[in-house]
Formats: C-alpha cells, sequence, structure tokens
C-alpha cells in the first residue's frame, strides 16, 4: 500500500530469491523508523533470518544541530535523505527468525569519512569483528528503532468515531473535502466555477442519457460491467471518479444550483470559490455537518497529520 519504487524492490527480490538467499539494496533509511512504515518492518521480520542493517546517516530534511549530526550526504548534492544499506538472509537452517543486527555509523561524520568507514569495514565481518552490531528486538507495534513508549495510550484521545473511547476532546473531526475533480469544483473567479460546472453536469448528464439508451434492457449488474468501458473518459469534459461512475449507473442525473457555490479555503491564505455539491464531491466527508452552508458559522483547530514533521 506504501508504493514507494524501493520498497516494492524489496518485495519483489524477496519473493524472487525464494525460501533461501541474500537480497542486498541501498535505499533511502526511512522505512527504519517512519510511522507508515511498521508494517513493512514486520514482514521483514516475518521474512527473514538474519536482517544487517548499517545506517549511514545523511537526513538532511533537518536542521540545525540535527543536522549537523546528521553528517554529509552520501550521494553528494543529489541526496537529501537518510541512507541504509540492508543485506537481509533467508536461510532456511536457521532456528531463529528476524535477528535484527543494526549499526548507526555515527554523528557529526562527513561524507568522505562515512566512505573511508564503508572501505575500513569492508564487509558485514568487518563490523562483526568490532563487535559494533546492535541487536534489535522490535516490539509489538513493528517499531525497530525510537520504540514507541506505551503510555501515551494512557492519554485522552483527540476523537474516536468508532464509539469505543468514552473520553475523548472532540466529538467530531473531519478531513476537508476530497472533490477528485479540482479543476472544476474550485476557482478563484466565482464565474468560472459557475461556467466549469454548468458544462460539466450537461456533459454528465448526456453521458446518463446515452448510457440508458444503451442499456434499457439490461439490469443493475450489467450496467456496471459495462460502465467503465462506454463512458467517455476525456478529461476536458468531466473527472470520473468511483462515486460518479456508481451514480451513472444508478442513472441518476445532475442539476447545477448556484445556490451552491460557496467559499472556501482551497489550500493555507487561498481563498476560492467552490462548488460544494455532494453529488459531484467525490467524498465531502463531515464538511455538510461542520459547515452545512455558506452562512453557518463554526470554529475550526486544524492538526498536521500523524506523522508529520
Amino acid at each position: 500500500a506504501l508504493y514507494d519504487s524501493y520498497i516494492r524492490a524489496i518485495r519483489w527480490a524477496s519473493d524472487r530469491i525464494g525460501d533461501s538467499g541474500v537480497v542486498g539494496f541501498v535505499t533511502n533509511a526511512g522505512y527504519l523508523d517512519s510511522n507508515s512504515a511498521d508494517g513493512l518492518r514486520k514482514c521483514l521480520a516475518e521474512e527473514f533470518s538474519s536482517l544487517y542493517v548499517f545506517h549511514l546517516r545523511g537526513n538532511q530534511r533537518t536542521s540545525g544541530e540535527l543536522s549537523k549530526k546528521e553528517g554529509g550526504k552520501i550521494f553528494g548534492s543529489g541526496s537529501r535523505a537518510p541512507i541504509a544499506i540492508s543485506l537481509l538472509v533467508k536461510n532456511p537452517a536457521n532456528e531463529q527468525q528476524g535477528q535484527i543486527y543494526f549499526h548507526d555509523i555515527g554523528d557529526y561524520l562527513t561524507r568522505e569519512e562515512k566512505l573511508g568507514k564503508l572501505i575500513e569495514f569492508g564487509s558485514i565481518e568487518g563490523i562483526t569483528g568490532q563487535t559494533l552490531w546492535q541487536s534489535v528486538t522490535p516490539d509489538q507495534h513493528g517499531d525497530w528503532l525510537n520504540q514507541r513508549d506505551d503510555g501515551f495510550q494512557q492519554y485522552i484521545v483527540m476523537g474516536d468515531k468508532s464509539g469505543v473511547e468514552s473520553l475523548k476532546l472532540f466529538e467530531n473531526y473531519s478531513a476537508g473535502v476530497q472533490t477528485n475533480r479540482d479543476a472544476w469544483c474550485y476557482n478563484p473567479s466565482r464565474t468560472s466555477v459557475e461556467a466549469n460546472m454548468k458544462r460539466m453536469i450537461d456533459f454528465y448528464n448526456a453521458e446518463v442519457d446515452r448510457f440508458s439508451e444503451a442499456t434499457k434492457e439490461k439490469d443493475r449488474k450489467s450496467r456496471e460491467t459495462m460502465a467503465d468501458g462506454f463512458i467517455n473518459m476525456d478529461p476536458t469534459k468531466v473527472s470520473w471518479s468511483s462515486s460518479l461512475i456508481t451514480r451513472i449507473v444508478n442513472l441518476k442525473t445532475g442539476e447545477f444550483d448556484a445556490k451552491k457555490i460557496t467559499r472556501s479555503m482551497y489550500r493555507p491564505f487561498s481563498k476560492c470559490w467552490l462548488y460544494f455539491d455532494a453529488m459531484f464531491n467525490h467524498r465531502p466527508y463531515q464538511m455538510p455537518k461542520i459547515f452545512p452552508d455558506s452562512a453557518a458559522e463554526n470554529l475550526v483547530i486544524a492538526t498536521t497529520a500523524i506523522g508529520s514533521r
């Protein structure tokens, strides 16, 4: 689900060697401690008997003293990400599985000093000979480094829609409107939003009529099968999404309503006009409840996403 190219490459390589073999990669080291890669780390510990990770640091997406500690960028000016050499071993003869050995190259080293250490060590044995491997035992969450403190589980949650938490700070929360057709639904010009939406809705309705005529002897299941191959996918006419395709399968037509054009914050400090409509916005989420119309007043607290720097 992460869909990073290097993560897919590791997946394919693991499949390729089957039950026995060695996989070696030089990659972005973000997978070692990012929240989003916890599932990847669990998979690696399950699939490989031994994992050797040499962390070369160099994360220049940091600043100040932390940036200095990260040291030189391994690939020079073309690199900002931290780099790791990962050697992943599948040995069916091993009784133990998922043995993780980690070595951090250290703080404040220049690129040349780091490359010098690589030459000095030469191999896994070079690090083993100096007893520099640190054995890592993952926690239940799949954390290898900077393992989380489970005490956080005792804190009051910010929000909970599942009903599991009896105590929470906010009754409701939401992402913003996901239109899946921003080019049509948003514009700094109200006139442009109106013109764009009228044109798109007219085209959509024409497709509904055309589809209805072509499938009038068909049941809903057959219409679902036919829809993708039938509709005109020209992106200058309409932006299709799964919700809009479902509506065409249901032969539901749309109608332009100028009252649905409202002020919106498209990006921070970027006011735009939005065509705010449940049919032509792919996912309105909780926004119709939080801001049911342009006259509604409400206070919003915005937070950064989990894992955001």
